[in-house]
């Protein structure tokens, strides 16, 4: 089984928004290589809560990167901001098909601020309902497009 099937079997229940309106927010795989699948739980207006990059190896800094690219304008990520865990047959239920660790997952978590803001005008990260792409704007923002999807 693919890391990416695995992911969405395991981890496509819906969770708590967290930050932006305490809704339901469900993960979306954002990148896929075919190697490594990076997945953001968003709620339904695109507030990103979470994002996650799963591989058979660290991919801190290849999810360091995709969110500092897509905060450039709002915010610098740090290397401690991510963290990183290591998943294991028997964590995940697997335990006559797989032994030992089944992946890593390297994550990055939104509400884990440097500052105290409670601006709600503070840029924070979404991911366009439409084509999935992550993007800034303000937290206080009604719209859950990206600038392409929403011809701004």
């Amino acid at each position: 089984m693919s890391i990416r099937s695995l992911v969405l079997e395991r981890f496509s229940q819906p969770q708590k928004c967290h930050g932006h309106c305490e809704g339901p927010a469900t993960p979306h795989v954002v990148r896929d290589d075919g190697t490594v699948t990076v997945v953001a739980t968003a709620c339904d207006k695109g507030y990103v809560s979470r994002v996650v990059a799963y591989g058979p190896k660290d991919s801190s800094s290849l999810l360091r990167s995709l969110v500092s690219k897509a905060t450039a304008s709002g915010s610098e990520v740090k290397e401690e901001d991510i963290r990183a865990a290591t998943r294991y047959a028997w964590d995940l239920g697997m335990e006559g098909s797989a032994k030992g660790a089944v992946f890593k997952a390297s994550y990055w978590t939104q509400n884990y601020r440097r500052t105290e803001s409670n601006d709600p005008d503070r840029g924070a990260l979404f991911a366009c309902t439409t084509c999935g792409s992550l993007f800034m704007q303000p937290l206080s923002s009604g719209s859950s497009l990206c600038p392409a999807c929403s011809g701004a």
